[in-house]
């Protein structure tokens, strides 16, 4: 028979469910400013492009970077890790093998 002094807490009583929440907006609206930042670097590439032919280099990096910082941070948001993104833990390292391949 269950001791009726000593009931669980529940979730909604749970800080580290809360705490987690809080976070989720917080990381939710860094990855919505990550995501512009892509935007303005596809917009800056293009103009590489169309004067130089050639894509720049260092725009490559740090979209793919900023890519894996929003993988990292969709992760988190959507329960899949439990670790809290950056700056909170490290930056993602380079995530190429999560790119899409064709089914041929």
């Amino acid at each position: 028979m269950r001791d009726l002094n000593s009931t669980p807490t529940k979730n909604w009583q749970n800080t580290s469910v809360w705490m987690r929440g809080l976070f989720m907006i917080l990381f939710g609206f860094i990855g919505g400013f990550a995501r512009f930042m892509i935007t303005l670097i596809a917009i800056f590439q293009f103009f590489s492009l169309l004067l130089t032919r050639k894509a720049n280099s260092g725009l490559k990096v740090l979209g793919q970077s900023l890519n894996n910082y929003i993988y990292q941070i969709n992760d988190f948001l959507t329960a899949n890790s439990d670790t809290y993104p950056f700056p909170l833990s490290g930056w993602p390292e380079d995530k190429s093998t999560y790119k899409y391949s064709s089914r041929s």
